[in-house]
């Protein structure tokens, strides 16, 4: 199909663009799909079942805005938005063209559904994860209802799914089984992690960022309880008994999210831990390299995860590796990071007091980072082009047996 239209969803880009909001992972993955389809693509933005779908004119135009975000963008919208929106149908006669979703946007609703129906579009959707349906007691009620939605939308209508690792693919396989629902063509492709290669001067660029001499580590993530940030308080909080004055340092790096608040109270119930660890949540891709470089881990003790993007940027900039034993990292981590049980805080604890000075399972890590393969973009893409070819060739081979048979 490299020479077909499709229509790609843009509403989560243009919302980034518009709150100018530090990129999580599926932000990543929207503008890798924008850079890879937006010469063929018309873009779609939607708002709770409202859709308009841009001409390919004012697609290029709103691809050009998202991709290079910058000062100004908020004016540049504002300017572009009205009368683009105005002249923008909401349905179209797409002949059986693809649609893809590279987020969760909307395909919770039935309105959505209907509105891909009504165009005749075959809607393929990138479903990142299930943990609200596997782990609801880390989600809110309004995100367990809104992904329950989502893989049943997906799983009644879309013509096809994309997932970023075999642990996500099986996720969704045994939901399906266990509602009794088709599942459509799968796609896995493995995400790329971001180029966080930091300038020599990285430091000295970012002061605030700076850590004593003494060891540290970085843990990466949106600051809430999924991540377990809260395990990691607790074990500095006994390390700092353990080590006084050597102990070492834990950084924090991520955006606030919705369960921000508990983590905070948490720290600040423990006042020795002032000096001991930081929270960054505004850093910027090489300040994060910058830390990655220096640390002497990175620590995951996430409760779950559908790939884990931090893991992967860790293992490519020669960092080691101490994460939860889920089936994502099992995948991604090539058998390199060491994988300890998320309830087994006590080993936590010891194997951050061993990484924290010299260890021979940190240098077994580092003598294996030649061997770890960075997931790519291009790959990712070449399993993605050619399964949407065979996504087209099946709905070929159905019409043509259709006719035959009447």
């Amino acid at each position: 199909m490299s020479a077909n239209e499709i229509l790609l969803d843009t509403t989560r880009l243009v919302s980034r663009a518009w709150t100018r909001r530090r990129s999580t992972g599926i932000d990543r993955v929207c503008e890798a799909y924008a850079r890879q389809f937006h010469k063929r693509a018309r873009a779609v933005v939607q708002h709770r079942g409202m859709v308009k779908v841009f001409s390919k004119r004012d697609s290029d135009a709103l691809f050009e805005f998202v991709l290079q975000p910058g000062p100004g963008i908020r004016s540049k919208i504002m300017r572009f938005s009205p009368m683009a929106l105005a002249r923008s149908p909401s349905r179209i006669a797409g002949n059986g063209m693809i649609y893809i979703n590279p987020s969760h946007t909307d395909f919770d609703l039935p309105t959505h559904h209907e509105w891909v129906e009504k165009s005749n579009l075959r809607g393929v959707y990138f479903l990142h994860d299930l943990i609200p349906l596997t782990h609801p007691r880390l989600s809110s009620a309004h995100a367990v209802r809104r992904h329950l939605g989502r893989v049943r939308g997906l799983l009644q209508h879309g013509f096809g799914a994309i997932v970023n690792t075999r642990a996500t693919q099986n996720e969704l396989s045994k939901f399906a089984e266990r509602r009794r629902l088709n599942l459509p063509p799968v796609a896995v492709a493995p995400l790329a992690g971001a180029d966080l290669a930091s300038p020599s001067n990285a430091w000295r660029d970012a002061p605030t960022l700076t850590t004593a001499q003494a060891p540290y580590f970085l843990s990466i993530g949106t600051i809430e309880r999924r991540k377990n940030y809260g395990m990691l308080l607790r074990i500095w909080d006994d390390l700092a008994r353990e080590f006084g004055a050597a102990c070492p340092r834990l950084v924090i790096a991520g955006q606030d999210g919705p369960q921000s608040a508990s983590v905070m109270e948490a720290y600040r119930s423990r006042p020795r831990l002032a000096e001991l660890v930081r929270f960054e949540t505004a850093a910027k891709d090489t300040e994060i390299g910058a830390l990655l470089s220096g640390a002497r881990a990175l620590l995951m003790p996430t409760h779950a995860e559908g790939y884990g993007l931090p893991v992967v940027e860790a293992l490519q900039s020669g960092t080691p590796v101490i994460a939860s034993d889920i089936p994502s990292f099992q995948e991604i981590g090539q058998g390199i990071p060491m994988l300890l049980d998320v309830s087994e805080e006590a080993a936590w604890r010891q194997a951050v007091a061993r990484f924290a000075f010299s260890d021979h399972e940190r240098d077994r890590q580092l003598n294996m980072m030649g061997q770890f393969v960075p997931p790519t973009w291009q790959n990712h893409f070449a399993i993605i082009d050619p399964w949407l070819e065979s996504l087209s060739s099946i709905e070929q081979v159905a019409k043509e047996r259709l006719q035959v048979e009447c």
